[in-house]
């Protein structure tokens, strides 16, 4: 489909109008289309009118995609909306997360707005009680969003997360974001996990294998004797 939309601006701004298709191959097509005008048009096929054009009908269609699209499609559907920097994506984007629609995605594009008011809210979330599986993968990849997103203003949630949240790997990766930034709280994580025996233990001495290659070789006792060093 890019090889034809790059050949032909005009085809690009056609395939919109199936955005509001009942056919989910052709929704999904529309989605592709409008993405490609949006984020990929390195060439510089596309006026500025026609992005304009792209982001009003990805914003206009936000309740037909997800009613019609499949999974994948409201993903990417999603993730377009990411990239969409005004308050209305980010309203859309809030009220999906809200109906639990693609939840993680939704979250995460929602850190690509880098909009500060947003952490206490995303903090919630994190923090919020275990209502299904503790196991559940759905959000792991929030705490890489909001470091790389906010940065340092992200740090005391991802401490205060890794203390609370029920949800074993959202505090792994809380883990892995702290230790990168050779927060104490991290350490003593991977410490703990190791004294423990936590399942996730031979995962954490692997990451931090892997950031501090002069341990590579050391037996797990000197893993834990740095750790502990690192955690004060």
């Amino acid at each position: 489909m890019n090889r034809t939309l790059s050949a032909s601006p005009s085809l690009a701004e056609a395939a919109l109008s199936h955005l509001r298709s009942d056919n989910p191959i052709l929704v999904r097509g529309a989605v592709a289309a409008a993405s490609r005008v949006l984020f990929f048009d390195n060439d510089r096929l596309f006026s500025s009118a026609a992005r304009s054009k792209a982001e009003n009908a990805l914003l206009a269609a936000s309740e037909h995609v997800v009613r019609v699209g499949d999974g994948q499609t409201i993903i990417n559907f999603i993730s377009a909306l990411g990239g969409i920097q005004n308050e209305r994506s980010h309203r859309i984007l809030w009220e999906f997360a809200r109906q639990h629609v693609a939840y993680g995605q939704a979250l995460i594009a929602i850190t690509w707005h880098k909009n500060v008011n947003d952490l206490p809210r995303l903090a919630a979330i994190l923090d919020a009680p275990v209502t299904g599986d503790p196991l559940s993968p759905e959000l792991s990849s929030l705490p890489y969003a909001l470091r790389n997103a906010y940065g340092a203003a992200a740090l005391p949630i991802l401490e205060d997360v890794l203390k609370k949240s029920g949800y074993v790997w959202v505090r792994t990766n809380c883990a892995r974001e702290l230790i990168l930034e050779n927060r104490p709280s991290g350490f003593a994580f991977v410490a703990d996990a190791i004294e423990q025996d936590r399942r996730y233990k031979r995962e954490m001495i692997a990451l931090v294998l892997e950031r501090f290659p002069e341990l590579r070789g050391a037996d797990e006792a000197a893993v834990l004797a740095f750790l502990k060093q690192r955690a004060i």
